[in-house]
């Protein structure tokens, strides 16, 4: 199992506002992360506060109806690239053949 430094969802909002949250702790990589910081959870003390469980938390579990929506199309287009590509890979084999 991997590790990585997370930062809490909360920390995405402005700093104005009162529930800005810029805790941040090392927890398992469940998104293999390989540039960015995570910021899908929420703290121990942010979870507490809004009743949520801290570890039963998912990178798909606290997004808003909206960014589920996008975070799908994504997941979308690339299924239909990777099948192109794999046609193109199976087209070029045959040609060959």
């Amino acid at each position: 199992m991997n590790y990585v430094m997370h930062f809490c969802r909360n920390s995405r909002l402005s700093e104005r506002n009162k529930n800005y949250c810029n805790n941040g702790w090392i927890d398992k990589d469940l998104t293999n992360a390989q540039v960015n910081a995570p910021d899908w959870k929420y703290c121990k003390s942010c979870s507490e506060k809004l009743n949520i469980d801290f570890d039963s938390q998912t990178p798909d579990s606290n997004l808003t109806e909206k960014e589920l929506i996008h975070k799908n199309r994504l997941r979308e287009r690339i299924k239909k690239a990777n099948q192109i590509r794999l046609q193109k890979i199976k087209s070029a084999s045959t040609a060959k053949g």
